[in-house]
């Protein structure tokens, strides 16, 4: 069997439709699990390597499993919520989780939006599994920019059949993020749909949606309206 050495959660999301008509532009979101330095460059997306990455890792994941982007792409590092990292001892209870997030760091999740809308390029967003926190941190991107909500739990769902490589990978690479662990918890890898739904909804449920939910959280104005041009057609 051939085995990959790069990314196994890595997509792009170009191609969602638009509440209204239109889908979104390629090249310009992607979603991944978290790179290693020795990675295969990915074939499937249209610009690699990215022009800015956004790391939602904390700094104690960083250190486990560091990856320096050379050349022209922009590291952000923006550590999301640590309960969400596998190296916490977190519950495996995904929709309690998440929400947890939501309403203890929706300032995090606004500031997403900056980074979003000022890249030159193709943005990557990842933490350890591409799964959790960057899944949070899309759906509120994808929402924003009026993706169908269906079509943004689709592509969180998507997910759950990468879930299984990335375990190997892990294992593979000898770094699995999980200090002291000799495993990892079968609930840690699933993507269950009532989990972004839940997500989905406390977006859609905010006066206004997404977008002003992000405004309301501190996001600019001027950034929501270009993260729209730059992602939409």
């Amino acid at each position: 069997m051939t085995v990959v050495e790069g990314l196994v959660n890595l997509r792009d999301l170009g191609g969602l439709p638009v509440v209204g008509g239109g889908v979104t532009e390629a090249g310009v979101l992607y979603r991944s699990d978290a790179p290693y330095p020795d990675d295969e460059h990915p074939d499937h997306v249209p610009i690699w390597p990215p022009a800015a990455v956004l790391d939602l890792r904390s700094q104690a994941e960083r250190d486990v499993i560091g990856h320096a982007w050379t050349g022209e792409t922009r590291l952000h590092h923006h550590p999301l919520h640590d309960a969400a990292a596998p190296t916490s001892q977190r519950s495996p209870h995904l929709a309690g989780l998440y929400a947890d997030i939501l309403d203890s760091v929706p300032e995090r999740i606004a500031g997403v939006l900056a980074v979003a809308a000022q890249a030159d390029g193709p943005l990557l967003i990842h933490c350890a599994a591409g799964k959790d926190r960057t899944g949070i941190a899309v759906a509120a991107l994808l929402l924003a920019a009026d993706v169908e909500p269906e079509a943004v739990v689709a592509d969180y769902v998507v997910t759950a059949d990468n879930m299984e490589s990335l375990r190997t990978r892990w294992k593979r690479k000898g770094k699995v993020p999980l200090p002291g662990r000799p495993d990892i918890p079968a609930a840690w890898l699933l993507a269950p749909e009532d989990a972004i739904r839940h997500v989905v909804a406390r977006f859609m449920d905010w006066p206004g949606g997404a977008s002003s939910w992000l405004v309301d959280h501190g996001a600019s104005p001027q950034d929501l309206e270009r993260w729209r041009a730059r992602f939409t057609s």
